[in-house]
């Protein structure tokens, strides 16, 4: 029993790190934060091959830092550039930081007080301090609307067909709502509504589009109950699966990988909700160009038509438009292993041929879920006795 509780917990960790598209650390600032911080040992050693000499730093607002890697001895820092950011953000000793990795150049952060361990609003409208447009990071209140959304969220780094859930979704209405009106009413508690993982929590409000001038007391607050993309989710109803059946499909989609292809193990965020799936960086940078463009996905003789969309910001890219339509119509469930392999070009158009490998070979259609159903029931494991 013992035995196969440690191969299992051995197998979660390496599926962690060689197979999840981001990574999380966190870290607490400690005497001399204000010159460098330490990267934790254990990130360090599963993706130093991966990372940059140089990486950037976005903080909660939407602004970006360039900050240099620099290593003594075992230990890895933030360094060159890290300086700024604690200027820029106010950071003081004991804060407490999270870190999120997307598995190309950028780390997304998110900063909390250390005593109280909430998040520091204030974080969500610094500027950079080239601008000198603030006292000790912070923007007086006239200005606060007005440079977190126009520099915080530039229109040109997000797709413009698509609802994406999380950060990007986050962004895209941020957008809405500063084409209706400007008021930080609404961008507060726009921000308050996405939990640490940029997971949407309850409902969206939107200031009447008849409002012209909104004030803290007399705002009237729409939810927002349309249906869109972005709030389509589908749940399953396959039974329940073993750890060996995952290992299994995995397996065999490694053993049929090869160096011109890559694969994705299947989450959540791919098959039942978001349905945005990042291209591994080393993969992309070989067979794609960093433009969007469109991508012909092929199973047998079934096509379909998706979107790729690259992120100039943050130097990665994915598949969206398109390719929950892909995920539906072949029935695709979390574990399952999708195998891509370049076949060719169809009216400039790449071309990436598809084997999927199931965790469950019988067929179980998906539940669409409308909008105002409950979070979907948690799809159960077989313990390995």
């Amino acid at each position: 029993m013992k035995e196969t509780c440690i191969g299992c917990s051995k197998w979660a960790e390496d599926m962690y790190w060689t197979h999840f598209q981001t990574i999380h650390f966190s870290q607490f600032l400690h005497n001399g934060y204000e010159r460098q911080l330490a990267i934790p040992k254990k990130f360090v050693d599963n993706l130093k091959k991966k990372l940059p000499e140089s990486v950037v730093l976005k903080g909660p607002s939407g602004l970006t830092w360039n900050v240099g890697l620099t290593s003594n001895d075992d230990t890895l820092f933030f360094n060159h550039g890290w300086q700024e950011f604690v200027k820029d953000h106010s950071l003081e000793e004991n804060d407490f930081l999270i870190f999120k990795y997307n598995g190309g150049s950028q780390f997304d952060v998110l900063v909390f007080d250390g005593e109280n361990l909430c998040e520091k609003g204030a974080t969500y409208f610094v500027r950079k301090s080239e601008h000198a447009e603030h006292d000790n990071g912070c923007l007086s209140k006239r200005k606060l609307g007005e440079a977190s959304i126009d520099e915080g969220l530039n229109s040109k780094q997000l797709p413009q067909d698509q609802f994406v859930l999380g950060g990007i979704l986050g962004a895209k209405i941020l957008l809405l709502i500063k084409r209706e009106v400007r008021s930080l009413l609404v961008m507060v508690i726009l921000l308050a509504t996405f939990d640490l993982m940029g997971t949407l929590l309850g409902k969206i409000y939107l200031i009447d589009k008849n409002i012209s001038a909104v004030s803290d007391s007399d705002a009237e607050l729409t939810p927002i109950n349309k249906s869109g993309s972005y709030r389509q989710q589908y749940q399953s109803n396959r039974r329940p699966i073993t750890q060996d059946e995952i290992k299994n499909a995995l397996h065999l989609a490694q053993e049929a990988s090869s160096d011109e292809t890559f694969l994705v193990v299947m989450r959540p965020t791919h098959v039942y909700k978001r349905f945005f799936v990042s291209i591994p960086s080393d993969w992309m940078s070989k067979n794609l160009s960093k433009e969007n463009q469109e991508i012909i996905l092929r199973v047998e003789d079934n096509t379909w038509q998706t979107k790729y969309y690259f992120h100039q910001g943050r130097g990665y890219g994915g598949i969206t438009g398109g390719w929950k339509q892909f995920a539906y119509d072949n029935n695709l469930e979390e574990f399952d292993v999708c195998l891509f392999k370049p076949a060719g070009h169809m009216n400039y158009s790449i071309i990436l041929d598809v084997s999927i490998f199931r965790v469950v070979h019988e067929l179980t259609p998906l539940t669409q879920l409308s909008s105002a159903t409950a979070t979907p029931k948690k799809r159960g494991r077989k313990k390995l006795i």
